[in-house]
């Protein structure tokens, strides 16, 4: 596999003899043709996935870096589907925004959950905005139909070697991964058949914003998911309480009501509303 040097000058990427950012040449003819289609107006879905820490958000970084000409920063990744309807209203047309795997949006073995039915209904916005959409996940046998076969362009599939090496993708393009989509589901997510385009190897990646990716994606990403595992738990007496504190605590932040309006209303004591907002400002608030 021919590995492509590149350098980012004022007229775009220029293929050069040595550069500290490659891409092998078949992933890179494949990105080139997305940057034309994107240029006729239209949009782009690529899916990248792989087993938990096996350098998913690495291989997106560096799609992502090249399709943006270099210009992606924080703002292109997504915690999740909130968070992403925010970037994708906020950011340019012809945008790049990459949503990773701790997203809830891929948390459930369900296909067709309400988050990933949300998910394409947003796709029909970056439809229109003409924007690059990377898609992170640990398994793409986990998304439904409309995504992984009919939205997307093609699926890089991201392992580690014999030795445990991150750095290896299995690619397959539209064809190929609607075959896979399809004789995986049936044999327990395998990626055997049919066999991938081409193998290749990525770019261990990290560009200049990547510590403050870190620190605000992975671990926002964290704990929403902790977030959610919390929730699963407590009892419905819980969620509750959980709920009328969050309501409480908003109406009182917004100059909406008072707390002795609060108590006169709900005809909860003034003590337990009082339980209620303190559970909002000490354990809600600061998770929000």
């Amino acid at each position: 596999m021919v590995s492509v040097y590149l350098k980012l000058t004022s007229d775009g990427w220029k293929e050069v003899i040595k550069s500290d950012f490659w891409i092998d040449r078949p992933l890179l003819e494949k990105l080139k043709s997305l940057n034309k289609i994107q240029e006729n107006n239209w949009d782009g879905v690529i899916i990248i996935d792989g087993k938990e820490r096996s350098g998913k958000s690495v291989l997106g970084m560096v799609c992502g870096w090249y399709l943006s000409q270099g210009k992606m920063t924080i703002q292109n990744f997504a915690k999740g589907l909130d968070d992403a309807a925010r970037k994708i209203s906020s950011l340019p047309d012809k945008s790049v925004l990459i949503m990773d795997e701790g997203s809830l949006v891929f948390s459930s073995k369900d296909s067709n959950s309400t988050a990933q039915k949300k998910l394409i209904k947003l796709m029909d916005v970056i439809g229109q905005k003409n924007m690059i959409f990377i898609i992170c996940l640990p398994c793409y046998f986990d998304l439904n139909k409309t995504i992984a076969v009919r939205r997307s362009l093609f699926l890089c599939h991201v392992y580690p070697d014999a030795k445990y090496n991150r750095g290896n993708y299995a690619f397959f393009g539209e064809r190929k991964k609607k075959i896979l989509y399809t004789l995986g589901k049936k044999n327990y997510d395998s990626y055997k058949e049919p066999s991938a385009e081409f193998i290749g190897r990525y770019l261990d990646f990290e560009p200049n914003f990547y510590k403050d990716y870190l620190e605000l994606i992975k671990k926002e990403s964290l704990n929403e998911v902790l977030r959610e595992a919390m929730l699963e738990n407590k009892t419905p007496e819980q969620k509750i309480i959980e709920c009328e504190a969050l309501i409480y605590g908003w109406l009182l932040e917004n100059g909406i009501m008072k707390q002795k309006e609060l108590v006169k209303i709900k005809g909860q004591a003034k003590a337990t509303i009082s339980n209620r907002l303190s559970l909002y400002r000490e354990e809600i608030k600061p998770n929000l």
